[in-house]
């Protein structure tokens, strides 16, 4: 069947053939229309996205896995065309939900442009309000944004910004694919690694999506500006494992400090300006972020040591940045929560536990998805464990980077998401390393662990075989990540009643008064920040119903929002049974409050008696 395929492709005319790829991706971006248009946002199950996404998306999606399978076996590669296709790709894993959801999704999200709008009416930071006006660097950049855009506040930005900065990523991504030591080949693919695990949620507006960017920008940098000198090599006089140690030992070398052992494929005056770019950054990311630049020290030790990074005075200047910043800019934070910043240091298990095993809870649904992140992170790894082993190579800093991450987990909970954090930070280079298990490199000093394997007389299977993986593991890995990305979506993405309620709450509350909700996912902290207050009666997602009405009856508060994203994370994320917030709006209807707007997904309660 294979061979058939082949044959038909060969019967093909020329020019047809060689736009194949690009044919099959504007095909698959015409059935993303379709999707997108034939998509309803309010019919959408406990199951999120996928389950108001119809054929015409999947269809699309292996089309353009199809055709980015097609450019990377040609030769030689076309780097316009593949480009074109990791676009696509973007679009439909990254895109879709933008353009299905009404408003943009997450509170989060809307409590950020709260923070903006209060810096550009202000004009400085509210100190003790929140933790993460401590760090307001990427706040005050997005207040400088709005007020050059003209724009009344940040809200236009929220929809469409996390297709924005995903394809922003591109750039760096592929300075990093491109010098870090793996195949042409290796490299493209993975690029499309990333973009087809990355399920983790952190691109909406926010400033760990922007420092993000500026990791990677980093990153870039370094591997772009330093290349390994040879290595001498052992092997011949000593055998394969004693020279493994004596490369080891090189680690330990004052020549690896001074520089001796790297050199710089830019003249002195570029490396000193890009160092001084580099800076720049690294003071704005730790003005912006708590965990991004102590990531980026391990991340930079890493090349360190791995002959991949010059010498040493970049890793002491961003912990200098991060460290002085917490010490002096953000003394708010953590003077009286010096337990919230080393309370969790060497607790491991309860890392693990809160990061893992305490959100396998709730829900058929909800567990399904937990279980799903777990297998598509697990899957990438044990690609990455395989790649380590096939390829050959002249540094090991892409194996060092893909690990650095993980020493986080020794320090810090992050409340409960450091987990998701150190994986997304490792991605860029566990998907490289993933895309080496099917394109290993077989040239460098370091030789690979795997020996080459022969197939003999089935050699003829190998090309074809190897493109059907490359179409499985991708399309496989960008389904899996569309479900559990958008999984949530049920009660963390919004309809326009919900957004008219909280607009309408915020009409009638005056200055000091309370606005109050069954639980946080409300498209909500956008306005009045400082002014009026913001409360939850959802204590945790074991909280029994009961309690919740009592404490919406003692809060006295005088408008309280009920919706249907509410009462979904209800259902899904804590086990209620189906309508438990109807017996809650007549609980509070008995008790003094009347209602005073009501939409299809939501409804607002004032209090009156």
């Amino acid at each position: 069947m294979i061979n058939n395929v082949r044959r038909d492709l060969n019967d093909l005319p020329q020019s047809l053939r060689s736009y194949l790829g690009v044919v099959l991706g504007g095909a698959g971006l015409v059935f993303w229309v379709i999707t997108v248009r034939e998509s309803h946002f309010l019919n959408m199950n406990s199951y999120g996205l996928v389950s108001v996404l119809g054929w015409p998306f999947f269809v699309g999606l292996t089309l353009i896995v199809a055709g980015f399978t097609v450019e990377l076996f040609r030769a030689p590669l076309r780097s316009m065309q593949l480009t074109i296709l990791i676009v696509l790709l973007v679009i439909f894993v990254f895109g879709t939900p933008c353009a299905i959801e009404p408003v943009a999704s997450l509170t989060t999200s809307w409590v950020h442009a709260g923070f903006i709008q209060y810096i550009v009416q202000h004009g400085h930071a509210l100190n003790g309000y929140d933790a993460r006006f401590s760090w307001p660097g990427g706040f005050s950049m997005g207040a400088v944004l709005v007020a050059f855009a003209g724009q009344a506040n940040a809200i236009g930005f929220l929809r469409w910004f996390p297709l924005f900065i995903e394809l922003s990523y591109l750039a760096p991504l592929l300075v990093i694919a491109r010098f870090s030591g793996v195949s042409r080949r290796a490299g493209w693919l993975g690029v499309v690694l990333f973009y087809s695990t990355n399920w983790i949620y952190q691109d909406y507006f926010s400033p760990q999506a922007l420092n993000y960017l500026f990791f990677l920008v980093i990153i870039a940098a370094v591997l772009a500006c330093w290349q390994p000198k040879p290595l001498a090599s052992y092997a011949s006089q000593s055998g394969f494992w004693r020279s493994r140690v004596h490369q080891s030992r090189n680690l330990l070398r004052r020549s690896r400090w001074e520089g001796l052992d790297t050199t710089s494929t830019w003249s002195s005056a570029t490396t000193i300006s890009v160092l001084g770019l580099i800076g720049i950054i690294m003071l704005a990311s730790s003005m912006s972020h708590q965990l991004t630049p102590y990531l980026l020290i391990l991340s930079l030790g890493a090349c360190l040591f791995t002959r991949r990074l010059g010498r040493p005075e970049m890793v002491l200047l961003v912990t200098v940045l991060a460290v002085g910043w917490l010490s002096l800019g953000a003394s708010d934070y953590w003077v009286g929560h010096l337990n919230d910043i080393f309370g969790s240091v060497f607790q491991f298990g309860s890392t693990i536990g809160s990061n893992v095993t305490g959100r396998l809870s709730g829900g058929v649904s909800h567990v399904l998805v937990v279980e799903t992140r777990i297998l598509l992170t697990g899957g990438v790894l044990i690609l990455a464990g395989v790649g380590f082993l096939r390829r050959s190579t002249d540094s090991r800093a892409l194996e060092a980077l893909a690990g650095a991450p993980f020493l986080m987990l020794i320090a810090q909970s992050y409340g409960g998401e450091v987990l998701q954090r150190v994986v997304l930070f490792a991605l860029p280079f566990t998907g490289l390393l993933a895309a080496s298990a099917i394109f290993p490199l077989r040239t460098g000093a370091i030789k690979a662990l795997l020996p080459k394997f022969s197939f003999g007389r089935f050699a003829r299977f190998v090309r074809p075989s190897v493109q059907a993986a490359v179409v499985v593991v991708v399309l496989g890995f960008a389904i899996a990540t569309t479900v559990v990305r958008g999984g949530n979506d049920s009660y963390e993405s919004f309809s326009k009643g919900e957004l008219e309620a909280v607009n309408f709450a915020y009409d009638h509350a005056r200055a000091g008064q309370t606005i109050e909700s069954v639980n946080d996912y409300l498209p909500i902290g956008y306005r009045g920040v400082g002014t009026v207050k913001l409360i939850a009666a959802q204590e945790g997602p074991s909280t029994p119903v009961r309690k919740i009405g009592l404490r919406l009856l003692k809060d006295h508060a005088s408008e309280i929002i009920l919706s249907q994203s509410q009462q979904l994370f209800g259902e899904e994320g804590s086990g209620y049974p189906p309508g438990w917030e109807a017996s809650l709006e007549s609980t509070l209807v008995n008790h003094g409050y009347t209602i005073t707007g009501q939409w299809r997904t939501a409804t607002v309660l004032e209090l009156t008696g």
